[in-house]
């Protein structure tokens, strides 16, 4: 996978709308089990959060830096926002540490997954630490031990878990989850609309079945995330990277292209229309 991110577009002043209170919280009750403590008692820190994530598991992160770091503002006491942005930063810097630390402090009091979740940033640097990078995956398996309802720790351990077959087999089954609610009681969310997750689901499969050579499969899940998240811009991005990937310059420069439409600073599609026009 690939690219990284920004947005802005925020809240405006004035009064809250019962609309905005139902997109802070997705009507997600922390109350019914043992998850990762993101939620804030500031209902725009928690859209601001909220928000952070569909770019995140879309795989804007230009978009997901901002989301993330506004909701900062409206809560410097969140610790999850600090795990994701040292991620984000220059490797080494001190905004890195500046994160790390933080997000170390202010989880001191919070619950054990999230003790968990703050603990990735102790794993050694890799490409996408500290989500996913290497040993990653027994810290997701330990949260998902303790929270299975967590949909959040899903993604990841399905994301993380050894095997390539392995990971489409749970992917799916959070799918199946999300989309059908059929499953295991035990993982089943008992709150909030997860719908979001769909798209980026989708979208990870693809990839996933590019890698083990189903070309055709992976072509059909970046049709249907396009179709499901049209209004981004990382679905282009995916179609055009098949397509690159494929040696059809032709189609890869279009969706490329698109993707630039959608927004002009995505980076990953910037650099490819550089590249292909390089060639």
């Amino acid at each position: 996978m690939k690219k990284l991110l920004f947005i802005v577009s925020l809240l405006l002043i004035g009064c809250e709308t019962n609309q905005n209170r139902d997109n802070a919280t997705w009507t997600f009750d922390a109350s019914t089990g043992d998850y990762i403590e993101w939620q804030s008692e500031n209902d725009f820190a928690n859209e601001m959060t909220n928000a952070a994530f569909v770019h995140l598991y879309n795989v804007e992160y230009e978009k997901a830096m901002v989301f993330f770091e506004k909701a900062l503002e409206y809560d410097p006491s969140l610790f999850g926002p600090h795990v994701v942005l040292a991620g984000f930063s220059e490797d080494g810097s001190e905004k890195q540490q500046m994160h790390i630390s933080k997000a170390k402090e202010l989880v001191e009091n919070k619950n054990n997954t999230s003790k968990l979740f703050v603990s990735l940033l102790d794993l050694d640097k890799g490409g996408s630490w500290p989500l996913v990078t290497q040993g990653a995956h027994d810290v997701w398996k330990s949260m998902r031990d303790i929270e299975p309802k967590g949909k959040l720790i899903h993604y990841y351990y399905a994301f993380t878990i050894p095997g390539m077959e392995n990971k489409i087999q749970e992917m799916e089954t959070l799918l199946a989850e999300l989309k059908d609610g059929t499953g295991d009681s035990e993982s089943l969310a008992v709150s909030g609309d997860h719908s979001f997750m769909i798209a980026p689901i989708v979208n990870t499969l693809g990839y996933f079945y590019y890698n083990i050579g189903n070309k055709e499969e992976a072509k059909n899940l970046f049709e249907e995330y396009l179709n499901l998240y049209p209004d981004g811009y990382n679905s282009y991005d995916s179609m055009g990277e098949f397509y690159y990937n494929e040696g059809d310059m032709e189609n890869a420069l279009k969706f490329y292209n698109k993707a630039k439409e959608m927004y002009p600073a995505a980076t990953s599609a910037n650099m490819m229309i550089e590249e292909i026009s390089k060639s």
